[in-house]
């Protein structure tokens, strides 16, 4: 478990004291494409740390499309608004996109640790700080007038998380942006056409601003 653990960034720089800590209160569990990892409605109080794989975000209230809120790859943690909130509910559904590993930790537990390090516990603000910033522009890309804007706006995040690194499929960026894949496939030729940017396998590379 330690050996997990080290794998994941919240956890690589620690101590090999505080690190058996946390691997002596975790505990793993694996999921496959599709599988629900949270529902909405969820009242567990636990933190989930992806060590391997996808998951996805997304929304399931009566007459939505079930749109895709936020992709959660390796190192991305997920609980944090039931562990501290009062109704420990959770308002959205977390699905495996792919197979997936986590590392899971009672919420009690997780709390009592990190308010123990305070490193750790400044790293876990830090990171929750990075989440809202996160959801701030997704709602400033949903509140765009146009399809080709949210796109943008979406690719432009991508590129700030993740360096261009392992790219949504176009499916994905689709259902995040409230479109068909046929229009994001339309919008990412046009980039590629006019040097905006530049897709290298499974990586796109920003050539120049896509708000210019």
């Amino acid at each position: 478990m330690a050996e997990l653990l080290r794998k994941i960034d919240f956890f690589k720089d620690l101590d090999e004291a505080t690190l058996s800590r946390f691997a002596a209160i975790a505990t793993t569990q694996n999921f496959q494409h599709g599988e629900t990892i949270i529902l909405a409605g969820d009242t567990r109080r636990a933190m989930f740390f992806i060590a391997r794989g996808q998951a996805k975000v997304f929304s399931d209230f009566k007459n939505s499309r079930n749109s895709i809120l936020s992709l959660l790859a390796t190192g991305d943690f997920f609980g944090e608004i039931q562990l501290f909130s009062e109704n420990a509910k959770s308002y959205f559904s977390i699905k495996a996109e792919g197979d997936c590993s986590l590392v899971i930790f009672k919420g009690k537990d997780f709390i009592s640790e990190i308010t123990n390090t305070p490193k750790l516990l400044i790293a876990f603000l830090r990171a929750t700080t990075r989440k809202l910033a996160k959801t701030y522009m997704q709602i400033e890309s949903l509140s765009m007038s146009t399809i080709r804007g949210r796109i943008r706006s979406c690719l432009t995040q991508f590129i700030e998380e993740t360096g261009g690194k392992n790219r949504p499929t176009q499916q994905q960026i689709a259902a995040m942006c409230g479109t068909t894949r046929e229009t994001v496939n339309r919008e990412l030729s046009f980039l590629v056409k006019n040097g905006y940017i530049k897709l290298d396998g499974k990586n796109l590379i920003l050539l120049k601003d896509l708000n210019a």
